[in-house]
């Protein structure tokens, strides 16, 4: 049985707003994105820990945790858990993530239509941000044992989405025939 998450958004009785928060065994998958901030989950900015919608702000994902949210919870989920974990510890890995997940946000319509533009623009953002300040970013497979770098994959998901890299990055061709970005 596959472990989800719920969102349980309560409203006060003054009609004041409180912030969002988690607990498991149930689904987490038909959420929607609000943007709070053009910034949000795109490294240095750490306004995510500042969203109301955001489940994860009082009890941050651990590292088995960030992965069952990946896999089971939706990419709205997804991207909060990642953009959480980016805030409070900066590392590559999560800002691809937080960019993966912003990417299936734009792809599956998750956020209101005037907001679908900002979440593509966040995207590229968070993808340009693995190639600016975190160069040597990897993760893993499936199995947790073989990695992979994210500047490469990151690269590819600019272009793919109509945006441009800056930075010096370019895409080569390595003599085994594979794809590599890097920065002259």
């Amino acid at each position: 049985m596959k472990t989800c998450l719920v969102l349980i958004a309560a409203l006060g009785t003054s009609g004041c707003y409180d912030r969002a928060s988690y607990v498991y065994g149930e689904s987490m998958e038909d959420l929607t994105l609000q943007v709070h901030d053009a910034t949000m989950g795109v490294y240095p900015s750490t306004t995510i820990l500042d969203d109301p919608n955001n489940p994860f702000v009082d009890s941050t994902p651990g590292t088995e945790t960030k992965w069952l949210i990946q896999a089971n919870a939706g990419p709205v989920a997804s991207f909060y858990a990642w953009a959480t974990l980016l805030a409070r510890g900066p590392y590559g890995e999560a800002q691809y993530y937080v960019g993966l997940n912003l990417l299936g946000v734009y792809q599956n319509g998750l956020a209101s239509q005037q907001d679908l533009p900002v979440v593509r623009e966040l995207a590229i953002k968070a993808y340009q941000s693995v190639l600016d300040n975190f160069p040597d970013a990897v993760t893993y497979d499936a199995t947790g044992t073989i990695q992979y770098e994210l500047v490469t994959p990151a690269y590819k998901a600019i272009v793919e989405m109509g945006g441009t890299v800056t930075g010096g990055w370019v895409l080569v061709r390595t003599s085994s025939g594979a794809d590599k970005a890097v920065r002259p």
